[in-house]
């Protein structure tokens, strides 16, 4: 019975994704694509932690909300990404390394995929349970149709951040001059014009998207000019300067029609 036990055990461990979601790979894929391992020494937030030989980790798409400093007050929903990190940690203190293109960030962090012993995917188990926004980070883009197929299914259930107004799908008219940090606006394109460094594309009197000149070759299919007429869905950070707001939007998977 136990022999039974165990071998339906690593059937379903390694057999099946480690969360449904179309493109996500199974643990023993994610186990297959370890580099290296570690041994967590802190955990810093929801989506960066440091290895007792000195690596900082950050992780690759995905994004928690941030824990407070310095006497401010946490963002909602980063305490509880944190404490979930030291949940799914607490007994499993080594962790396999991933990597993507780009293996280092401006802050010299590590930038690298987390799986647990078993293959499950920290990130996975972070965005199922709403704690965490997907992000593409260019060029690190290898998981990312796994990792919003997650993300849809906790936005549809309203789970975690998901539950948060500034979450939700604003129109570009409806988007406060006070708003900034990581919002997802729609609206149609009026206008299309070029700065020395940028690309714009006008939503409204005060809002438009901003896609910095480096990185139009992560929208090489698409017509960025042509886009005027066109109602389109963008995420991204929005920045406010001398009462305009822009939203940056760094590659193509952060803008749908």
């Amino acid at each position: 019975m136990k022999c039974l036990f165990f071998a339906l055990f690593f059937t379903l461990c390694f057999t099946q994704p480690v969360i449904a979601g179309d493109n996500c790979l199974s643990a023993r894929q994610q186990l297959a694509k370890v580099a290296d391992w570690g041994v967590v020494s802190k955990i810093i937030d929801g989506d960066t932690l440091h290895l007792n030989d000195g690596r900082k980790i950050r992780l690759i798409g995905i994004n928690t909300p941030e824990l407070g400093r310095r006497g401010e007050a946490s963002q909602p929903y980063g305490l509880q990404a944190y404490e979930a990190l030291v949940e799914l940690l607490k007994n499993h203190k080594k962790i396999g390394l991933s990597y993507d293109k780009d293996k280092k960030d401006r802050y010299k962090r590590l930038l690298a995929y987390v799986s647990l012993v078993d293959g499950r995917s920290v990130e996975q188990i972070l965005l199922s349970k709403g704690l965490a926004h997907s992000i593409v980070v260019p060029p690190n883009d290898s998981r990312i149709n796994c990792y919003r197929n997650i993300e849809k299914k906790a936005r549809d259930a309203k789970l975690g951040l998901w539950k948060l107004s500034e979450n939700q799908w604003l129109k570009a008219s409806q988007l406060s001059l006070k708003s900034k940090g990581l919002r997802y606006v729609s609206g149609t394109v009026s206008d299309y014009s070029e700065s020395k460094k940028s690309i714009y594309l006008k939503l409204s009197s005060k809002l438009s998207v901003r896609i910095a000149k480096k990185d139009r070759k992560y929208f090489s299919n698409m017509n960025l000019k042509g886009l005027i007429g066109k109602h389109i869905r963008v995420r991204g950070w929005v920045s406010t300067y001398k009462g305009r707001q822009s939203i940056n939007v760094r590659t193509a998977y952060d803008l749908n029609l």
